[in-house]
């Protein structure tokens, strides 16, 4: 069926409200696609029939339930996270903390020693329907300047479980995951059919050295994953290192982006070498969490008076939500506004809507019926809005 072409804004709450406790903590996996690596199908483990449904879910058990850590496999594997409530830019704060399993090495005199660098995607879900499909950006961390943008790789499904497995690049590159004697296992995923795998993104330099015989990998002095430990030398005190500011976002083309704050975490492996030994470098990561919290007796939760900045939200949707977003079916409460002024969303049951502007002066007052409901504010002059339906309150930009 076609399906109107509208622009959405606004988190998809319920009527029936929510929890005054959020979690800080990733609350779903929404994609995992690992490139091929020596620990893929071990961690997390998969079991025949599993796809890629069933492998998100192994993901989420094996970090929140397990505290244990996922591989992403060789460059470009990836993993995409979600989180109950949106983490709020702060200016001057490192919003959310990125666990791997980076160790610093006590055997060598170069900074990190395992350390396999994951390059760190964000996205702010704008069309409000709960799925990484709005737009990306890339977080720059320190290596920025170095990597190279625009770089495709493609791995190639070996024929038996004992083969190396392929790849060659944009670059004119090739060469193979090998296979390790302590790992036996196939290091295809398994739930992947397809003859091919192809991932797009930047490529860090090679963080590799050696000193001596052993193969040291160098920590990168800010914004990856997998990159410093998690935790200082007191081994309770989150590592900064290991923590991630939105305003180091930028998008495609280098540009900074002031972003509200973000939904959806993203990471992929961002080093393309085989370290003798030690194989590939492979991202691992364990949780995400918001960095903005609070203690509630023995529990950490989500500070919910750390507040969006609405005027950076509003840039924000002006200059990125202009892209047009097909109209989802509301099973939930959502607003949609069409750039024709035209407010629609759906109820389960009879509602008050009120609307304001910005100077706290109502505009709008009605009982909206159950089922779908449409309010003309084609008339009404261009800027934020906040709509009142029920107890759910819903900020909406008029252009």
């Amino acid at each position: 069926m076609n399906m109107r072409k509208i622009l959405l804004f606004a988190f998809c709450l319920s009527l029936t409200g929510v929890s005054s406790a959020v979690t800080p903590i990733c609350n779903r996996v929404l994609e995992y696609v690992p490139a091929p690596g020596q620990f893929v199908n071990e961690l997390p483990e998969y079991m025949p029939g599993d796809d890629v449904k069933a492998m998100c879910g192994r993901v989420y058990d094996y970090i929140v339930n397990e505290d244990a850590v996922v591989t992403l496999g060789a460059y470009g594997g990836y993993v995409t996270y979600g989180f109950e409530k949106t983490i709020v830019n702060v200016p001057g704060k490192r919003d959310f903390y990125v666990e791997g399993n980076a160790l610093q090495s006590n055997s060598t005199t170069t900074k990190g020693g395992s350390s396999e660098p994951g390059i760190i995607m964000v996205s702010y879900d704008l069309n409000g329907n709960g799925l990484p499909d709005d737009v990306w950006f890339e977080i720059a961390g320190s290596e920025y300047n170095a990597t190279l943008s625009n770089y495709e790789i493609t791995y190639f499904k070996p024929t038996s479980v004992n083969e190396d497995i392929k790849w060659t690049d944009n670059m004119g590159g090739s060469g193979y995951v090998y296979r390790s004697s302590y790992h036996k296992q196939a290091y295809w995923p398994e739930w992947i059919k397809e003859d091919r795998m192809v991932f797009k993104g930047s490529l860090l330099p090679n963080n590799s050295t050696k000193e001596g015989d052993q193969y040291v990998l160098v920590r990168y002095d800010f914004g990856y994953a997998d990159n410093y430990p998690n935790t200082e030398t007191d081994r309770k005190t989150r590592s900064e290192g290991a923590k991630v500011d939105i305003d180091w976002a930028v998008d495609e083309s280098g540009n900074t982006v002031k972003m509200p704050g973000v939904d959806f975490v993203r990471v992929y492996t961002g080093v393309n070498a085989t370290n003798g030994i030690l194989g590939e470098n492979s991202t691992e990561i364990k949780k995400i969490i918001n960095n903005h919290t609070k203690k509630v007796g023995n529990e950490e939760v989500v500070d919910e008076s750390v507040k969006m900045d609405e005027k950076v939200l509003a840039d924000f949707i002006s200059k990125y939500g202009d892209g047009a977003v097909e109209e989802l079916n509301n099973d939930n409460l959502r607003v949609h506004i069409a750039s024709t002024g035209l407010l629609s969303f759906c109820l389960n049951q009879s509602e008050l809507v009120q609307i304001y502007n910005l100077a706290g002066a109502q505009v709008y007052s009605n009982i909206a019926v159950e089922g779908h409901n449409a309010i003309d504010l084609s008339r009404y002059q261009s800027g934020l809005y906040l709509v009142k339906i029920g107890n759910a309150i819903h900020k909406v930009l008029k252009k």
